[in-house]
């Protein structure tokens, strides 16, 4: 007990001086140091207090869906890159030395990496070789097991210990790279020596114990975790949205990028609409149509006539701008059900939901189509026009719990996306689906969640997880999936 209350004591007092040396105006330079290190926090920081620090999908995504947003997004990661070298030693310096403000740390920082000092960092990239070849040798006799195992009857114990082992070598590198990286930074530049109340051989052993005590109970938490991951049932089905179409194949809610995620097996296609000048539904994203047809021209302020039938350009891909109407009879032919999102412009008519309703009773479109909105008064509205109608709010950013109860579903960034939230909701009798759901990481983590369906530009990709989640596959797939070493088998 004593010790732990040193512990705690000198982890207080720590605490303090941190937070003394970025108070006053030095936290706009702390925060102006956490803006920077946002696309790159996870290289030599992670926690579950850092994990949802990153920038939303939606808005990298869309950047990087024209040539100019690529030159900009990609600029960006390259001046923030250097910016992050560059200031790399702020954090480790505001740790070890606590007698300056956290702006003369970033000073320091910018003094360490100048000039030839600067090539010092590339020792870090020398220690994540080493990292990686260490765990590529505890990965090849994981790979040899689970070889030699293949084949044989899974038993509970083994593949609880299998996949334990498996976290353990992922989580030890991760920890081994973080730990060596801070050391070579602090070992770049004098320092005081930290004197403090666990030196002598005694405080050591104790210290030794203690942290013999944490790997012992991380080790105890992740078994007892993949135990209760092993005896699961399997993840239920969920709804595969494909996000504007199949983008891949065909630009952006486009006839052929509705075709092939028809072919891919969504569940949903999302599509989206704007009202032209006249009252006629036009699908496309945005007002302005510049972006894929290289035309300053907006739908809300045209004539249906004037914009139907443009051509469109996108990854490669070409086609052409189609009514709702064409839409969705080629979406009954291919026998794909649409998640219809509401795009109003700001200029729309008193109607504008009544025209909507109209349309789709007109279309003979029953209620196994979605319906969504950013604009919470619109969906609301049509809800209340036809309660038949299963509406959903589209929410960017969500703070605290939900406001509407009106709806039916609601359609949420995976930025801003918990388990929480997804809680409430079912409570409420709603579902919940995500979007934009993209990375390999992302579409496995989702599809173990208890969302109703996700978003996706890559439908084939989620499929093909889907299915390698839910088979009974042998334990060298399993453990190439965990590892994203896939790509052996194609070799």
């Amino acid at each position: 007990m004593e010790e732990l209350g040193v512990g705690f004591s000198y982890f207080k007092e720590r605490s303090r001086n941190f937070f003394k040396l970025i108070s006053g105006w030095h936290f706009l330079a702390f925060l102006l140091y956490l803006i920077l290190t946002i696309p790159f926090v996870e290289f030599l920081v992670s926690s579950s207090l850092l994990e949802n620090l990153y920038i939303p999908n939606f808005i990298s995504g869309e950047l990087v869906k024209s040539t100019n947003g690529k030159v900009i997004y990609y600029g960006l990661y390259i001046i923030l890159a250097y910016l992050n070298l560059r200031f790399i030693y702020a954090l480790p310096l505001a740790v070890s030395q606590n007698e300056q403000r956290f702006a003369h740390h970033m000073k320091t920082s910018w003094q360490l990496t100048q000039g030839k000092k600067f090539f010092r960092l590339f020792g870090i990239g020398i220690i994540a070789l080493a990292v990686i070849a260490i765990v590529g040798l505890l990965s090849g006799f994981g790979i040899t097991l689970a070889a030699l195992v293949d084949g044989s009857d899974k038993t509970f114990w083994v593949e609880t210990l299998f996949l334990s082992y498996v976290w353990g070598v992922l989580f030890a590198g991760r920890l081994a790279f973080k730990l060596t990286s801070l050391s070579y930074l602090l070992k770049g530049f004098e320092h005081e020596k930290i004197q403090n109340q666990f030196t002598g051989e005694r405080k050591k052993q104790h210290r030794l114990l203690a942290l013999t005590g944490l790997l012992v109970a991380i080790g105890g938490i992740n078994f007892t975790y993949n135990a209760l991951k092993t005896s699961g049932e399997p993840s239920k089905d969920l709804a595969i949205i494909a996000h504007r179409g199949m983008v891949s194949q065909g630009v952006e809610n486009s006839l052929e990028s509705l075709e092939a995620a028809a072919k891919a097996g969504a569940t949903y296609s999302e599509m989206d609409i704007i009202l032209s000048k006249d009252g006629h539904f036009i699908v496309s994203h945005d007002d302005n149509l510049k972006r894929l047809t290289g035309k300053n021209i907006s739908i809300s302020k045209s004539q249906a006539k004037d914009v139907l039938g443009l051509k469109i350009k996108q990854s490669g891909h070409q086609s052409k701008i189609v009514s709702f109407e064409e839409y969705v009879a080629k979406a009954k032919q291919l026998g794909v059900k649409l998640l219809v999102e509401l795009k109003p412009a700001g200029n729309e008519p008193d109607n504008y939901e009544q025209l909507f309703v109209d349309k789709m009773k007109e279309l003979n479109i029953d209620s196994s189509y979605l319906v969504m909105s950013a604009d919470l008064k619109t969906i609301e509205k049509v809800k209340q026009l036809d309660p038949t109608i299963q509406s959903g709010y589209t929410i960017s950013f969500q703070l605290g719990d939900f406001t509407s109860q009106k709806v039916d579903f609601y359609a949420i960034e995976d930025f801003s996306y918990n388990e929480f939230l997804a809680r409430r909701a079912h409570q409420n009798g709603k579902k919940i689906y995500v979007w934009t759901v993209n990375s390999r990481d992302d579409i496995q983590r989702y599809l173990e969640t208890s969302t109703d369906g996700i978003i996706t530009d890559y439908t084939v990709t989620v499929r093909k997880i889907e299915k390698e989640l839910s088979s009974d596959d042998n334990y060298l797939d399993y453990f190439l999936r965990l590892t994203d070493l896939s790509w052996i088998e194609k070799l």
